[in-house]
C-alpha cells in the first residue's frame, strides 16, 4: 500500500487534489491498483505539510521513505571500475582465503589480504608511494577494506607479503591453470630491471640500467611466464647480476615448486651459454633461445652463408624463415641435436636500414663540424691527438656507429671515410634475427613461439611502467622485494584481463569465419578488430568510471552510472556482471 494523489476537475472548472491510500495487486500477468480509503481534499495544506504527511503515511504502510531532490545529501566521488573489476577476480582465485590461511599460524593482527589488495588497485590505478595511497585510499571502492587505515600495516604487509610468496605463487598457479584452463607446455623467461631512490637497500648495485638511469643504483627482476604473458613465478635479483646467471635458480624453482616435468624453456639471447643450454638438457626442458647477431662466429658464418632471402619461406605476412642444422655450421658446442633458424621481416629489414643511414648521417655531421674547427686557425693551444680521437669516439659510439668508420687524425687535418666491409656486414643483418632450439617441433612452430617471448618483452615494457612510476624509495630488501611482487601482481591482473577478453573475441571471430555470405563477413570482421583491446587499453577505460557516494533520509548508497562502451564489452566478455545502479553502503 501507499499514498496516492489524486486530481479531479470539477463542473465549476477548479481542480481539486484528493489524498488517497491504494494498494497494488495483480491480477493474471497484469498489475492493478485499488483505493483502500480515501483522506479527503488537501488543497488547504502546503506542499511541505503534504510532503510530511505522505512521509508518515507510508513509513506506517509499508516502512517506505519518500522525500524530494532537497534531502539528496552528495558526497566524494570513489575510484570505482578498475576496483570493482580486480575484488571480483580477486575473489575468483580465493587470494583472501589463500593469505589468510598462509598467514594463520604467525599471530597477525590486521587483515593483510585487504592491504595487499589496496596496493594491487593502486598500482593499476595511479601508481603511488604507500604514504600517498594512505592519504587517499578514502577515494577508492573497498567495502571490504579494513575501518581504519594505518600506514604502518601497508608496510608491514610488504613483510608478510615474502613470508608466503612460494605458497602465494603455488596458489596462484593452481587457480589460473583451471580458471583459464591452460597446460604448460610453453615457458618464457626475460629479465627487466628498476632503480630505487635510497642506500640502504643491500641488493642495490650499480649495473646496466634498462631504465635509462646509471647514475642510480638498481635490481634486477627475472619473469617466468605463460605464453599468454600470465605470470608464474619471479626473482629479484642484485643490480648487477647478468642475465645468463639468473637461469639456474628459476630453472630450480619451476622443476621443484610447480611441478612441471614437461615443457619447452623460451629465453632471450642474454640467456645463452653453454652453461645454462647444459642446465636446461639436465632439467629435461628442451629450449628455444635468441641467438646473438654480432660478435658470434656461428651467427655471422649463418647471416653471410644465407644472405639471399629466396630460399627463405614464408610463415605469415612479413615473417619469413629458414632452418639450417649446427652441422652446417662451426657450432663450438658442438650439439647434433640442436638447429638454426634465421627469421627475416622486411618490414623490419628497412627500418634497420633508415635507422642506420639515420645515425651514419648525423655522424657525419658532427665530424664535418670537427673538420671546420680545425680548419679554422683558433688562438690558443693546438689540437691534442688524444683528446680529440677521444671526442671522435664520443661522438660515433653515442650513435651507434663506431664500426663503420674509419677516422685518422694527423696532428693538423682529421680524414674519414666510411668502412665499406663493416657496413655490408651489418646491411646483412637488416630485419633479421637467429633462434636456436634443440626441440623437435617444426621450425615455423619454433619460430612463432620465440615471437610470443617479443610479445611478451613487449610487455615487460608494461612492468616497467609499475616499477618505475615512482621509484622504490624502501631502504630494506625485503620490501624492496615485497614491492616488487605487488607491481608482478598487478601485471598478472592485466594479463588475466586481457586474456579473458580476447578468449571471448577469439570465439565471435570464429562464429564470424562461419558466415558465407562475403560483404557481411568482411564488416563483421572489421568491427570486431576494432574491439581488440589490451588490457592496459581497458583498465585505462575503467579508471574514468567513478561513482557518487551520497545519503538520502538516513540511508547511504552508491549512485552507480553505466561504464563507457569500451567498459562494457570487457566487463560482457570477461564474465563480470554490472553493478545496480544503487548499491546501498553502511
Amino acid at each position: 500500500m501507499f499514498a496516492q494523489i489524486v486530481s479531479t476537475k470539477k463542473s465549476d472548472g477548479k481542480t481539486y487534489r484528493y489524498l488517497h491510500i491504494v494498494e497494488s495487486y495483480r491480477e493474471g500477468k497484469s498489475v492493478k491498483k485499488r483505493r483502500i480509503a480515501s483522506l479527503g481534499n488537501i488543497d488547504a495544506y502546503s506542499d511541505k505539510e503534504i510532503e510530511q504527511l505522505i512521509y508518515k503515511l507510508e513509513s506506517l504502510l509499508q516502512n517506505r521513505v519518500t522525500g524530494s531532490i532537497e534531502d539528496l545529501e552528495p558526497g566524494n566521488c570513489l575510484q570505482f571500475g578498475v576496483p570493482y573489476v580486480v575484488q571480483f577476480l580477486w575473489d575468483q582465485l580465493g587470494l583472501t582465503g589463500a593469505i589468510s590461511n598462509a598467514l594463520k599460524d604467525r599471530g597477525v593482527t590486521f587483515d593483510v589480504a585487504g592491504y595487499v589488495q589496496a596496493m594491487v588497485i593502486n598500482r593499476l590505478v595511479d601508481p603511488s608511494s604507500k604514504f600517498q595511497l594512505f592519504k587517499t585510499i578514502e577515494d577508492m571502492y573497498l567495502p571490504d577494506a579494513p575501518h581504519e587505515w594505518q600506514l604502518q600495516h601497508f608496510y608491514r604487509a610488504l613483510d608478510y607479503l615474502m613470508d608466503i610468496k612460494p605458497e602465494l605463487e603455488r596458489h596462484l598457479y593452481s587457480q589460473l591453470t583451471h580458471l583459464l584452463n591452460f597446460r604448460l607446455s610453453l615457458v618464457l623467461y626475460d629479465m627487466t630491471s628498476t632503480h630505487l631512490t635510497g642506500h640502504h637497500c643491500p641488493i642495490a648495485e650499480y649495473g646496466y640500467s634498462r631504465t635509462h638511469r646509471p647514475d642510480l643504483k638498481q635490481v634486477e627482476l627475472g619473469l617466468l611466464v605463460t605464453p599468454d604473458g600470465i605470470p608464474i613465478t619471479h626473482e629479484v635479483f642484485p643490480g648487477k647480476t647478468p642475465d645468463k646467471q639468473t637461469v639456474k635458480d628459476i630453472l630450480k624453482r619451476l622443476k621443484q615448486e610447480f611441478a612441471v616435468e614437461q615443457c619447452v624453456f623460451v629465453g632471450d639471447r642474454g640467456m645463452v651459454t653453454d652453461e645454462n643450454l647444459a642446465l636446461l638438457a639436465e632439467a629435461g626442458y628442451p629450449y628455444i633461445v635468441g641467438y646473438h647477431k654480432r660478435g658470434r662466429i656461428v651467427s655471422d658464418a649463418l647471416l653471410e652463408t644465407y644472405a639471399n632471402i629466396d630460399g627463405y619461406a614464408k610463415i605469415k605476412d612479413n615473417l619469413y624463415y629458414l632452418e639450417a642444422s649446427s652441422a652446417q655450421v662451426e657450432d663450438d658446442a658442438r650439439d647434433t641435436d640442436s638447429r638454426y633458424i634465421l627469421c627475416y621481416n622486411p618490414v623490419k629489414a628497412i627500418q634497420d636500414e633508415a635507422f642506420r643511414a639515420s645515425a651514419i648521417e648525423e655522424a657525419e655531421q658532427a665530424l664535418a663540424y670537427m673538420q671546420k674547427r680545425l680548419a679554422t686557425p683558433q688562438r690558443g693551444r693546438k689540437p691534442n691527438s688524444k683528446n680529440l680521437m677521444v671526442k671522435v669516439g664520443e661522438i660515433l659510439t653515442k650513435k651507434g656507429v663506431q664500426a663503420f668508420f674509419e677516422v685518422d687524425f694527423d696532428g693538423q687535418n682529421l680524414t674519414f671515410k666510411h668502412d665499406q666491409a663493416a657496413l655490408a656486414k651489418e646491411k646483412l643483418r637488416d630485419g633479421k634475427f637467429v633462434i636456436k632450439t634443440n626441440t623437435a617441433l617444426p621450425a615455423q612452430d619454433v619460430v612463432l613461439s620465440y615471437k610470443t617471448l617479443m610479445n611478451v618483452e613487449r610487455a615487460f615494457r608494461e612492468i616497467k611502467n609499475f616499477l618505475d612510476v615512482g621509484p622504490l624509495y624502501h631502504w630494506n630488501e625485503k620490501r624492496v622485494r615485497g614491492h616488487i611482487f605487488v607491481c608482478v601482481l598487478a601485471y598478472l591482473f592485466e594479463q588475466e584481463i586481457q586474456v579473458l577478453y580476447r578468449r571471448t573475441l577469439e570465439q565471435e571471430a570464429q562464429r564470424i569465419s562461419r558466415i558465407t555470405e562475403e560483404k557481411e563477413r568482411m564488416t563483421m570482421q572489421a568491427e570486431l578488430d576494432d574491439r581488440w583491446y589490451t588490457g592496459e587499453q581497458i583498465l585505462k577505460d575503467l579508471a574514468r568510471w567513478n561513482v557518487l557516494k551520497a545519503e538520502f533520509l538516513g540511508k547511504k548508497f552508491l549512485s552507480v552510472p553505466r561504464p563507457k562502451p569500451i567498459a562494457q564489452q570487457a566487463l560482457a566478455a570477461i564474465g563480470i556482471p554490472l553493478p545496480s545502479k544503487a548499491m546501498y553502503i553502511d
